[in-house]
């Protein structure tokens, strides 16, 4: 018999005594973990039993006692959805009446079908509502998005109803999407331009809606064009223009295809008069996913192209991917609103744009041009992970960064304006930080630019600090015969600028903008001339700065002079915009001074001196 190790055959008993005693104080001394570890796992048991219940609640809507989201006299059983979004949500869609949809989130939400009905009463958002899960939209079921709501599917959209996107609402699909929806956009009859890309998969072009129907074909109350790239001057050329209506009012099926249809990520250009409705239908699976913009067709150094948010929400320039295969980093859209006049606005960032009408966001069905390098890669990335919401389309007034000139042309009726901006990191010939310009497509809005070596024509002029002055060529186009003025604004920020003058190179003279703010002139008409030189004298550098926290405003004919560290040593100066002192005096060491002026009412530059601090503010005297 072969032994058992450790263990004596003849002393078997004895031997399994001593290990049944010596587990049991080894237990003995085990037992208060014991206890606890036993503690911790029926925690963790009741927590995974909690979770899992709450996994499983679905919450059914009722609406028997109002549109209240939150009343639990609304739903089944009074249990009303987590606010944390980890519930599922039923709609039926034969309840009493719908929820308000205003800032709510849960897991998977269903419309249910109303099979009384052959299209059930629209279940409708208004708000901002996130589902976390998927989204289904039963058969017979209705679903509207109206303006200003915000909707986000974090899973699937699934569509076997009706949905409904308003002019101005926002959708954010992060999962896949099956069915049709309708997206709707608002486009004026009254003939003006418009920039307008499709939200939607396979949008036919010719149906009535966008174009007439191919039967129907002739008329002039209607445009819809394409851009052709590869221009030889910015995007104005009427031969880079393709109407889609031939010159004999047929249908230009050479560049929009044997089925003229609307293509993704592409812009177009439209107008529209009588007999077309304000409101246009795009019809199809709403786009999601990430989408690619190709430049494929890009073969010149000049080449812009016309590219087209594709999504039913907005996208986020600054999460835009290959803007390095672009010649700067600005897109443009059309204002038909633009303060002035019609024209193109421009925006790489809150610095660098061309109005406050303008920010981040290329908003849904919104045509957008950008200037591709041909010698880069020849794709704009339009990610999933670019769409936001919002609903701020024009923006109000900003503050203009104090690093910024504007120059304004104006002909009393219309006006234009372009910016010479100075700042660190830049260059004085062409680089990223520059805005080439787009002229109007609007023939009686005049235009102003500045030029940059000698050919470039820009709205936004980035240019380093200077120490010993520099001059900056300007031209304009004048729509017509008439009389015309230039302005130059935001010079008081500079205030180690000696002096500021503008040369007219046409008629030899040179006006002191210092002294005399406003230069007026007469031009021909569709002059385009490059006809002014703009010279700034003294130093613009880092200096200029003012970090001091100096405050400087006025109230009827008072000015207030505030400093939460007092003044030492320190005088104010006001003048009129001409240059000539209306008074000088010493500052109080005190937190707030207050000087009376006595002048005539306009505006005043009030600069503030003290031992380390100059501040420099334009104020109006009433």
């Amino acid at each position: 018999m072969k032994s058992i190790p450790g263990f004596c055959p003849f002393n078997m008993k004895l031997q399994i005594k001593r290990i049944i005693i010596q587990n049991l104080i080894d237990m003995k001394k085990l037992l208060p973990h014991l206890f606890k570890v036993l503690l911790l796992l029926l925690v963790l048991l009741a927590f995974e039993r909690v979770n899992a219940q709450k996994a499983l609640t679905t919450c059914t809507w009722t609406g028997d006692v109002s549109t209240v989201y939150t009343d639990p006299g609304n739903w089944v059983g009074a249990i009303v959805p987590s606010s944390d979004g980890s519930d599922d949500v039923v709609i039926p869609c034969s309840c009493v009446q719908f929820p308000n949809i205003e800032s709510v989130k849960c897991h998977d939400m269903i419309i249910e079908s109303d099979k009384k009905s052959t299209l059930a009463s629209p279940f409708g958002i208004t708000g901002e509502f996130t589902v976390d899960g998927n989204f289904l939209i039963k058969s017979n079921a209705s679903v509207i998005v109206y303006d200003e709501g915000w909707f986000t599917i974090n899973g699937n959209l699934v569509i076997q109803g009706s949905m409904v996107m308003e002019s101005g609402a926002s959708l954010i699909t992060n999962g896949s999407v099956t069915g049709i929806a309708t997206v709707k956009r608002d486009v004026p009859t009254d003939l003006s331009w418009h920039l307008l890309s499709s939200p939607v998969i396979n949008q036919n072009i010719c149906n009535g809606v966008f174009a007439p129907t191919v039967v129907n074909f002739p008329g002039t109350n209607w445009d819809f064009y394409l851009w052709m790239p590869n221009c030889p001057t910015p995007p104005s050329p009427a031969e880079r223009w393709r109407n889609l209506r031939t010159s004999g009012g047929g249908v230009n099926y050479t560049d929009f295809g044997s089925v003229p249809a609307f293509i993704p990520t592409k812009g177009y250009l439209v107008s529209y008069g009588t007999g077309f409705t304000t409101s246009k239908s795009f019809i199809g699976t709403p786009n999601t996913g990430d989408k690619v913009v190709s430049f494929a067709d890009v073969i010149t150094s000049c080449s812009w192209e016309l590219a087209g948010n594709p999504f039913p929400s907005s996208v986020d320039w600054y999460l835009v991917t290959g803007k390095e295969n672009l010649m700067s980093d600005y897109f443009y859209i059309w204002n038909e609103m633009k303060l002035g006049g019609a024209g193109y606005e421009c925006y790489k960032d809150s610095t660098h744009n061309s109005s406050a009408s303008i920010n981040q966001f290329i908003h849904p069905e919104q045509g957008f041009f950008v200037k591709v390098d041909p010698n880069a890669g020849k794709a704009l990335g339009l990610l999933n992970s670019s769409r936001a919401h919002d609903d701020d389309l024009w923006l109000k007034s900003t503050t203009v960064p104090v690093n910024k000139l504007t120059v304004k042309l104006s002909n009393g009726t219309n006006y234009d304006e372009a910016y010479i901006m100075f700042e660190n990191n830049t260059t004085v010939g062409q680089d990223r930080n520059d805005a080439e310009k787009l002229f109007s497509l609007n023939g009686v809005v005049p235009q102003v630019y500045t030029i940059v070596n000698n050919d470039l024509k820009t709205c936004v002029n980035s240019m380093p600090f200077v120490t010993d002055g520099i001059t900056i060529p300007v031209g304009f186009v004048a729509p017509a015969d008439g009389n015309y003025s230039i302005e130059v604004k935001g010079f008081e920020n500079f205030t180690s600028l000696s002096a500021i003058s503008i040369e007219d190179l046409k008629l030899n003279i040179t006006q002191n903008l210092m002294h005399n703010p406003v230069y007026n002139f007469s031009a021909t008409g569709n002059e385009d001339a490059g006809r002014f030189l703009l010279h700034l004298a003294g130093t613009i550098g880092v200096s200029e700065k003012n970090n001091a926290p100096i405050s400087i405003y006025s109230n009827e004919n008072k000015v207030f002079i505030t400093s939460a560290a007092g003044f030492h040593n320190a005088q104010v100066t006001i003048s009129n915009l001409l240059g000539q002192e209306i008074l000088t005096q010493k500052l109080n060491d005190q937190t707030i001074n207050q000087v009376n002026v006595n002048t005539t009412r306009g505006y005043y530059i009030v600069k503030v001196q003290d031992e380390s601090t100059v501040k420099t503010s334009k104020v109006y005297i009433n």
